[in-house]
């Protein structure tokens, strides 16, 4: 650096960059340390705060005193000294690559013209940004496994991924890194607090999921909102179950099973839904996992935008994982089919349908927007086996049920008869997701329809479907 350059950079003051101090004294390191943790700057020995150059002996002793500074640190900071002229000495301290560093005072960070001192939560911040550590792998000894470990979540994840025979989970579920032990008693990470326990919220607030249905294209008339607060396979589970009652789903029949064709592939909206809370940024407190649906979009998006160290023009074409062990908690669970290929299956299933791309954005916050304007689907008509649908499957009522149509939840009850004709109204409650008055008067309007009837007893019974009177195409 010239002298001719100093006096200019002198000139403009201190800045993000540049720190003039009088001497090498005790704060030295807290300067040392705030421009490592952040992008690196330049400390000028010699020069006051108003800019004027009393110069500093430089000597063996003191170029011996600032590198021992540097050491001192945790880790070592490298840093590089200049002689400029006979009286400035200038440090220059590289950004990091061994983030957060730590000086005998703490941790400190360059903001604006000063060094700020970190608290806790801005630590966990920082290590967060620079992928040190994850925050669904911190461990939470506030969460012992013994008070809120939850016997139905861990049962429910080891039936879809396949594990049985596992009386004990902590051993395992510690090699998948939902649990860690604190003084010999198992405890939940933060991925464990969100997969496994009943009211994650508890612990993690933000980790609710809200949804809203609009009447237009704006946020101005709310139709319906929910918030689920429960695991997060129950929020993903209900997210979708939410958008399935606000949009268009035709039907398809080919054979007596009828095949439901929703407006935006269930695979698109899912696949969307399971990204926006595995891969959101759960650091954000103030803000959740956000779905809106309006007549023209469905606009699903989550607090953070590409993971930290993802370059924009390489979205799509390579995969960097914000929350690892949740994802891997939901890839076992095979909510997740394959790490890092969300987005090809969501263009694909769009693709597949004759529908537009979605739209990505992401900075704050990372969105996804499907249009609904494009797709053949007309009007929301429930899930009607044979009846007018308004799409592609149009066409009268037949048989012998006098044009009658069947709802929704009454063709899912048929199907699901036909796979099991034991199966009792217990299961069909829990299945269909309804009261069990409102299974048994779908139960009694298919009677009435000639459509069903029950053979035997409530205990050794079964049903009986009559195909010919379940309404069909012409």
């Amino acid at each position: 650096m010239k002298y001719e350059d100093l006096e200019q950079i002198i000139a403009q003051g201190e800045s993000y960059y540049y720190e003039f101090k009088l001497k090498a004294n005790a704060d030295l390191h807290k300067e040392m340390v705030a421009f490592a943790n952040a992008s690196g700057g330049t400390i000028l020995l010699g020069v006051d705060d108003d800019g004027s150059i009393p110069g500093i002996e430089i000597n063996n002793g003191l170029l011996s005193h600032i590198q021992s500074i540097a050491s001192s640190c945790d880790p070592a900071i490298h840093i590089e000294i200049k002689k400029i002229k006979e009286k400035i000495l200038s440090i220059h301290v590289p950004e990091g690559k061994a983030k957060p560093y730590r000086g005998p005072g703490g941790f400190y960070i360059r903001v604006g013209a000063n060094a700020q001192k970190m608290d806790t939560d801005s630590i966990l911040a920082f290590i967060e940004r620079e992928g040190r550590i994850r925050f669904d792998e911190q461990v939470r000894p506030d969460v012992p496994c013994g008070e809120f470990l939850s016997t139905k979540k861990w049962e429910q994840f080891a039936l879809l991924s396949g594990i049985s025979g596992v009386h004990s989970p902590i051993n395992l579920l510690q090699s998948l890194g939902a649990v860690k032990m604190v003084d010999k008693q198992p405890c939940l990470t933060n991925a464990g607090v969100l997969a496994f326990t009943d009211e994650p919220t508890l612990f993690i607030p933000q980790s609710r999921v809200d949804c809203a249905a609009y009447n237009g294209t704006e946020k101005v008339s709310i139709l319906d909102r929910k918030m689920f607060e429960e695991d997060v396979i129950s929020n993903i589970d209900n997210a979708l179950k939410f958008v399935e009652r606000h949009i268009n789903i035709s039907a398809k029949i080919t054979t007596l099973k009828r095949e439901d064709i929703w407006e935006i592939p269930e695979v698109a909206l899912r696949e969307a839904i399971v990204n926006a809370v595995v891969h959101r940024d759960y650091l954000e407190k103030g803000a959740t996992v956000l779905i809106e649906v309006f007549s023209d979009r469905i606009v699903i998006s989550n607090p953070g935008g590409l993971a930290k160290g993802l370059d924009e023009k390489d979205f799509g074409k390579y995969s960097l994982t914000r929350n690892s062990v949740l994802a891997n908690l939901m890839l076992r669970a095979h909510y997740i089919e394959k790490l890092g290929t969300g987005i090809t299956r969501i263009n694909q299933a769009l693709l597949d349908a004759g529908l537009q791309k979605v739209e990505f954005r992401f900075s704050g916050f990372f969105s996804v927007s499907f249009d609904r304007t494009g797709s053949p689907i007309g009007s929301p008509i429930g899930s009607l086996v044979g009846g007018q649908t308004g799409g592609q499957t149009g066409g009268q009522t037949g048989g012998q049920t006098g044009g009658q149509k069947l709802s929704e939840k009454q063709s899912q009850l048929i199907d699901l008869i036909i796979d099991n004709p034991h199966i009792t109204r217990a299961k069909l409650v829990k299945v269909l997701d309804i009261n069990a008055s409102a299974v048994q008067k779908h139960i009694d309007q298919l009677k009435n329809m000639k459509i069903l009837k029950r053979e035997g007893g409530s205990f050794g019974g079964h049903w009986v479907i009559n195909t010919k009177n379940i309404p069909t195409k012409e």
